[in-house]
This record gives structure tokens, sequence and C-alpha cells, in this order.
């Protein structure tokens, strides 16, 4: 097997040493053919911009975070895999495919008509396979435009960055919003329901209870000297002291209680409340620029050297295949000719 393996492969070399001319001026004709054909391909520039996602762009929990430290919530934090693919998300997002298709009049400047049928769908594809979002091994993300512009690409690559921040900014504003009125809602009603409490315990007031333990025990004292010393008219003034410690000393304990709790939670709501507005009133970057785009001064498509490479390679393959195929088939005419001889 081995002798015929051999053998095949050094008729396959006479095979294409007898073809040399011939397969020779086919592959130079192709590599002139196929550098024509690449010079007249328009070049194409590309401009990459590399980010890092943060852990988290609260900025009332990165600033306001005093008690215990967390590296979730520190302002130098990089994000992890899920912040990471949430920020690829945003990236991908229409809003900032319709703002660059918007300010740079894209159906124009790729010669789309919107208004054929498809038109939209193949404007997004066209600026879909320009832009590309990729995560790198690193954990980083990297925005790449390509154009036949370098200065174009460079620019729709920083407006992709700037609209990153507008789009994330916008949501997060949105959220905190909705926070801060459903806070502040529940911050008047908290402010009543104090007010009723304290209506409530100034009206144990008038009736003489204010502090139902010391009073108790003052009473109870002095009613027992009273007892002792038979003294009728400060013990019956004595015990209806206690009817009334007894009637309303509760309710003035459990109104006590109850603004307790609802001071901690007023506490709690002014605190959340704060942060809201300081969320919604506060922008901060949200993500790490590692590198800015720039112009490219070296075109990334397309590539001379590779184009006249593939296609003289392949050119030559179908070639020799076309030409064993031939000789093939002379080789059975020429036998059925001599069988029809004989």
């Amino acid at each position: 097997m081995e002798n015929k393996n051999e053998y095949n492969s050094f008729s396959l070399v006479k095979f294409v040493w007898k073809w040399r001319k011939w397969l020779l001026l086919l592959c130079v004709a192709t590599m002139i053919i196929s550098f024509i054909c690449s010079m007249m391909i328009q070049p194409r520039f590309k401009s990459t911009a590399t980010i890092y996602a943060p852990r988290t762009n609260s900025v009332a929990k990165i600033l306001l975070n005093e008690e215990n430290y967390n590296e979730r919530l520190d302002i130098k934090a990089y994000a992890i895999e899920e912040e990471t693919e949430q920020m690829m998300q945003l990236l991908n997002a229409v809003e900032i495919k319709d703002s660059l298709i918007k300010k740079y009049n894209l159906p124009e400047y790729y010669d789309i008509d919107i208004q054929k049928k498809g038109g939209l769908t193949k404007l997004y594809k066209t600026l879909t396979n320009n832009l590309t979002i990729k995560r790198t091994d690193y954990g980083a993300i990297t925005i790449t435009v390509t154009d036949w512009d370098p200065q174009m690409a460079c620019n729709m690559t920083d407006d992709v960055l700037r609209l990153l921040d507008t789009v994330k900014n916008r949501t997060e504003h949105e959220r905190a919003t909705a926070a801060y009125m459903a806070l502040s809602h529940q911050l008047d009603s908290i402010n009543k329901e104090i007010q009723r409490i304290d209506d409530s315990i100034q009206v144990c007031m008038q009736h003489g209870v204010f502090d139902v333990e010391t009073q108790s025990e003052r009473v109870m004292q002095q009613y027992a000297i009273a007892v002792s010393q038979g003294n009728a008219a400060a013990i019956s003034r004595l015990e209806e002291e206690q009817k009334k410690l007894a009637e309303w000393g509760p309710r003035l304990d459990a109104a006590q209680n109850l603004l307790h709790y609802f001071r901690e939670y007023q506490s709690l709501c002014k605190q959340k409340l704060m942060d809201a507005q300081l969320d919604m009133s506060n922008a901060m970057p949200v993500k790490f620029v590692v590198d800015r785009p720039a112009p490219a001064d070296k075109k990334c498509y397309p590539k001379k050297s590779i184009i006249m490479l593939v296609s003289t390679f392949c050119v030559l393959v179908l070639s020799i295949i076309v030409l064993l195929l031939f000789e093939r088939i002379e080789e059975r005419s020429d036998n059925k000719a001599e069988e029809s001889v004989e």
C-alpha cells in the first residue's frame, strides 16, 4: 500500500510537471486578476475602543457606604461576568443604533432606501455588521466600528461610548425617580401616622397620664401612706388616680411603643429617600475606558496578499482536478477505440 501511495504521489508530481507551463501561466494570470479585483474593492477601516464595566453605578451606595467595606460597592471595582453581560446588552440596544442612524443619516450614507420593503431591516443588518461588540478573555468589552472613512469609524465608536452613558443613566434615572416618588408617598403616610399617634399621646397627657411606670409607683407609695394614716380623703383621691392610670396608661404605653417604631421607620425612609434623590440627580460614568477610539491609518480590508494567495491556490487545485479528469476521460476514449479496432 505504501509503494502504491509513493507511486501515486510520484505520478501526481509527474502530471504537474507535465502541465507546469499551463499551470504556471494560469497561476500568474489568477494573481494578476485577483490583484486588480482587490484594487477595485473599496477599502475599509476600523476603530476600536476597550472598556470595563463597573460593579455598580449607584452613587449613594458608592459614596455613602461607610459602615462596612464591600468590594461590590468600591468605586474602583471592575465588573464580573453578570455586569459585563448586562453592559453588552445595553451596547446592543436599539436606542443606540437609532441615534447613530439619525445623527449620521445612515440610510443615505449606506445608500439604502428604507421606504422599500425590507429596507429598514437591511439598514439595521448593515449597521450591525459594521458595529461589533465582543467580550475579551480578560473580561473587558471591545467596541469596533468598520467603515470606508477612518474618521467616520472613529466618530461612531466614540458616539457609542457616549450613548452608553446616556442609555444606562436614563434607565437608572427612571428607576431612581420611581423609587423617590414611592418613598415620598410612604414618608407622607408615616408623617400622618406619627401625627395621629402624637395626638393620642396628647389626649392621654390631658388626662394627667405622662409616665405610667413612674406615676404608678408614686401613687402606690402615697396610697400606702394614706392607708396607714387612715386618711380617707387622700385614699379616695389616690383611688381616682389609680382608675385614671388603669384607663389611660395602657393607651399611652401602646401609643409610645408605636411612636418609637414609626420614628425608626421614618428615619429609614428619610435615608432611602436621600439616597434615591442622590441617584436621581447625579450621573456617574458607567464604564472604565481603557482604550479610546482613534482614526486608523491602515485599512483592515481587503488584504491583497491573502486574496491573491487564496484565489491562486483555489484555481491551481481546481485546474489540476479538471486536467486529471480530462486525461482520465481521454484515456477511456483511447481504450474504447483500441477495443473497437481489435
